[in-house]
């Protein structure tokens, strides 16, 4: 597997591809992102001078963003929070619904209802104002909005700000798009009221110390906790869950479209997966039946016993036209988040005082 696939341009961003064609890329992105830059910087001046203001929700709201592109995490941390949430009220899920299909399908909200299920509305809309306002129309009883990737969404107000930072590539290469991959300067952290790091068991302690160093220089009070993603269980389509160790030994085809597919095939291979050919599709991949023939007959010719892909795939593959039975099974991984000693219980209370003040 080429890890530099991780994301199309990452060698291009971090410089380790020198050829000429590289250098052309990184000297055109060095030249639009100072104007990316300023229109950032310009936006963000507005909102807290006062020229733009931000609008309440009707309800009280908290953010989980980050400040660069590509997969933090993010889904399963709302999934968390809205089910600790719904302990104590009527949580709701706003969030933009990127990529969504031509139809308004966001792969990310039906993968959200899925896990939620009916007790937490999830609305997916560009603007979170309107998506509030049509949420509250239809269940008035919602006493806490979740804004799933709003960090750069300023017109919605929100009484608690959570920043999630993968561990691996917390600062988008320290640059802006699209020479990096930050949506906006680092110093967008002040903001933060908790500071998150996911997939924390990816790096080094000494990573953890220098992310939190660097946090530090931004913003000296927010709290800062980890947490990792795991694979919790296995499932094929309604079926029975199946432990982590179910894949151990078995020889299967994997395949995905994720913004980070190859922490996805390396965490099958250290469940003892014997991975025997692999898929990999750019993120937000909307399937067809024909990816999934194809999908299905290169796993068949090499012997693969079982095809596996991501929960956030599989909500899609599931739409696809009704077909023959496939020849391999296809099981989905349903990641959890493990939050380190303490933490969880520690950031639960932190959000939960924060809309106790709010209301």
């Amino acid at each position: 597997m080429n890890r530099s696939s991780e994301h199309p341009f990452a060698r291009v961003m971090d410089g380790s591809d020198r050829s000429a064609a590289a250098a052309m890329l990184r000297c055109g992105a060095a030249c639009a992102e100072p104007f990316y830059a300023l229109a950032v910087r310009l936006r963000n001046a507005m909102f807290e001078s006062g020229v733009l203001r931000a609008h309440r929700l009707g309800r009280a709201a908290v953010g989980v963003g980050n400040l660069a592109t590509g997969g933090t995490g993010k889904t399963p941390i709302v999934a968390w929070l809205a089910q600790r949430l719904a302990a104590a009220g009527r949580p709701a899920v706003l969030l933009r619904g990127y990529k969504s299909t031509p139809d308004g399908i966001s792969d990310e909200a039906e993968l959200l209802r899925g896990l939620l299920g009916p007790e937490v509305p999830v609305l997916a809309n560009p603007d979170r104002l309107a998506g509030a306002a049509a949420a509250l129309q239809r269940d008035p009883r919602i006493t806490v909005f979740i804004l799933d990737d709003a960090m750069q969404h300023r017109r919605a107000a929100r009484d608690f700000e959570l920043v999630l930072l993968h561990a691996s590539q917390p600062f988008g290469y320290g640059r802006l798009l699209p020479r990096g991959l930050l949506r906006e300067p680092i110093d967008g952290l002040k903001r933060a009221d908790a500071i998150m790091i996911t997939h924390a068991d990816q790096v080094a302690d000494a990573d953890l110390a220098h992310i939190e160093q660097t946090v530090r220089r931004h913003n000296a009070s927010a709290p800062i906790f980890r947490a990792n993603h795991v694979i919790e269980a296995f499932r094929c389509g309604a079926g029975e869950l199946h432990p982590p160790q179910f894949l151990h030994g078995k020889h299967l085809s994997a395949f995905c479209g994720i913004a980070r597919p190859y922490e996805f095939l390396a965490s099958l291979g250290q469940l003892g997966g014997q991975i025997a050919a692999t898929e990999v599709f750019s993120d937000h991949h909307h399937y067809s039946s024909a990816d999934l023939a194809q999908i299905q007959a290169r796993a068949a010719a090499t012997g693969a016993q079982i095809l596996v892909t991501t929960e956030k795939d599989w909500v899609k593959i599931v739409r696809l036209p009704q077909a023959p039975p496939p020849a391999l099974p296809i099981y989905r991984a349903q990641l959890c988040v493990r939050f380190w000693p303490d933490h969880e219980q520690r950031l639960l209370e932190l959000i939960c005082k924060s809309l106790a003040s709010a209301t």
